[in-house]
C-alpha cells in the first residue's frame, strides 16, 4: 500500500496518541532511508570499479588513454521509506517503547 492508502485511525491500538504514532513512523522511516542510501552507495560503488576494470583492460589493448565507459546495470528500485515504515507499523512489526 501506498502512504496515502492509510488513515491515522489505522494505527491506534488504544495505548498510543496518533503523536506517538507519528514519531514512532518517523524515527523507522530515517533508519529505511539510511539503509537504502548505503544500498545505493555500494550499488554505485561496484558500477564505478566495474567500468575502472573495463578501462584498464581496454588500455591494455592500445597504448591510448582510455577513459572509463558508463556500464548500464539496471538501478536498484526502492519503496519509499514512509511508506515502508507505515506498513511495518501496521503488520506489527515494530515495537514501540520507552527508555526510562
Amino acid at each position: 500500500m501506498r502512504p496515502e492508502d492509510y488513515f491515522p485511525e489505522d494505527f491506534l491500538d488504544g495505548t498510543a496518541s496518533i503523536y506517538e504514532v507519528v514519531l514512532v513512523i518517523a524515527k523507522r522511516a530515517r533508519q529505511v532511508s539510511e539503509i537504502q542510501k548505503r544500498q545505493i552507495d555500494r550499488h554505485l560503488g561496484q558500477t564505478e570499479m566495474l567500468e575502472q576494470a573495463a578501462a584498464r583492460a581496454r588500455a591494455e589493448d592500445s597504448d591510448e588513454v582510455v577513459e572509463p565507459e558508463p556500464i548500464d546495470r539496471p538501478v536498484p528500485r526502492f519503496e519509499k521509506p514512509v511508506g515502508v515504515s507505515m506498513r511495518e507499523m501496521k503488520e506489527g512489526m515494530i515495537d514501540k517503547y520507552y527508555e526510562e
